[in-house]
């Protein structure tokens, strides 16, 4: 069995005894001992991170990983490693498969499946049968199978009194609905942000209202029901605003925003690069501003990447008719590292990837951890791409900040 020291690592972990020193810490039987003195690991293989950080793994609330049904997109093999390069031990899937995840069996399968795994693949149940907005699922089931939160997503609960009843349903064993805000019927044919910009690119807009109206309308049920609700993808600054406020009366709301929200604006569609099609849509500067104003005042808890693995067939093509989505796990770190360094602080980037994730999903506890070079630049290519889809824009561009290494269900693996 081999044995790592990984010697003189600063520990960048704001719930750890250990945050702020530098430590050694040795791996040996599949688990990870801390603060060991050095000279007693003899038979350790030495391993040095320079002016690295190991901080708690992170976690994702919002990735697909079109397994079963959608193999040729992503399988769950695939999603782990891109998960391992990104430095995501933990990872929550979304119910939308064939079959969407709907049945303790379904439930059952993707945490089997990832029983094979390097990291910790934990199943989103459905809210509705077959997303159809109407029908409620099992969710007591689903909860005993180990299902650790119940969305509709990509899909919205148009149905004020399905949302209320899930919500109530869901309180009587602290159960959590996450809701990706929007109003179909206001978005329609929507393929792009409704701006000037839509105007000029000659595409029908997608407004802000089409989504603050039902993060108003939910918060509204929330306080009917006393229960707890997740919004996934805030993109505008009225949804923070709201949610700010709710946060203020002391409502259980908590809420994500994507990565690529925070790097680019609506401009970047300008150029018809269906890489950018994500929905919801990429915003205006000024919501962009709104995003990191709610993460520097902790109105917003979390960001995820919104992994959406598309073949070649569905997003090179036309812009209108690509497919909304974006992949995102590997390069993700090294993303918001660059754009963020200078608005917030080091520990500040990893708690909204670690540690507050951890804690909407209520899986606190984990002895995963990463290794991180915030300094480190490098252009981001498709070998850096694990995953079976290669659907980004940020390929060509100079990320700043490397995950070296990642220690996952007693797995220590260095990445190249």
């Amino acid at each position: 069995m081999t044995q790592y020291l990984l010697k003189n690592i600063s520990v960048l972990d704001t719930t750890s005894e250990f945050h702020g020193n530098k430590i050694n810490v040795l791996i040996e039987n599949n688990k990870a001992h801390f603060n060991v003195d050095a000279s007693t690991a003899t038979n350790a293989t030495v391993v040095e991170f320079d002016n690295c950080f190991l901080s708690a793994g992170f976690c994702d609330i919002y990735t697909t990983t079109n397994d079963p049904g959608f193999e040729s997109r992503e399988d769950i093999s695939s999603i782990a490693n891109a998960a391992i390069a990104g430095g995501f031990t933990t990872i929550c899937a979304t119910a939308n498969n064939h079959p969407i995840t709907q049945t303790k069996a379904q439930v059952e399968y993707i945490i089997n499946q990832s029983k094979q795994t390097p990291i910790s693949i934990l199943p989103i149940g459905a809210v509705t049968e077959n997303f159809d907005g109407k029908t409620p699922t099992e969710m007591l089931d689903m909860h005993h199978a180990g299902a650790i939160a119940f969305a509709d997503v990509p899909h919205s609960i148009k149905d004020s009194g399905v949302l209320l009843r899930a919500l109530q349903y869901a309180q009587a064993f602290d159960g959590l609905i996450i809701e990706m805000p929007f109003d179909k019927t206001l978005v329609g044919e929507g393929q792009v942000n409704e701006s000037e910009i839509s105007v000029r690119m000659g595409m029908k807009g997608i407004t802000n209202l089409s989504e603050y109206a039902i993060v108003q309308r939910d918060i509204e049920l929330l306080k009917y029901a006393n229960a707890k609700i997740h919004f996934t993808g805030i993109s505008t600054k009225e949804s923070v605003d709201l949610i700010r406020k709710a946060k203020a009366e002391n409502l259980k709301v908590t809420c994500s925003v994507f990565v690529h929200h925070l790097l680019a604006d609506e401009s970047a569609v300008k150029n018809f690069d269906a890489n950018y099609k994500v929905f919801p849509p990429l915003r205006s500067t000024t919501d962009q501003q709104a995003l990191i104003d709610g993460i520097k005042d902790g109105t917003i808890d979390c960001i995820s990447t919104q992994h959406t693995p598309l073949t070649v067939d569905e997003k090179n093509v036309e812009f209108e008719i690509a497919d909304f989505g974006i992949i995102g796990l590997e390069s993700a770190f090294g993303l918001l590292n660059k754009r963020l360094e200078n608005e917030i602080a080091k520990d500040k980037l990893v708690t909204l990837l670690s540690t507050n994730p951890r804690n909407i999903i209520q899986q606190n506890a984990t002895s995963d951890f990463v290794i991180l070079n915030f300094e480190k630049e490098y252009t981001f290519t498709t070998k850096h791409i694990k995953s079976k889809s290669n659907n980004t824009p940020f390929v060509g561009q100079t990320l700043k900040g490397k995950v070296e290494a990642v220690f996952s269900k007693g797995k220590f693996i260095i990445n190249q």
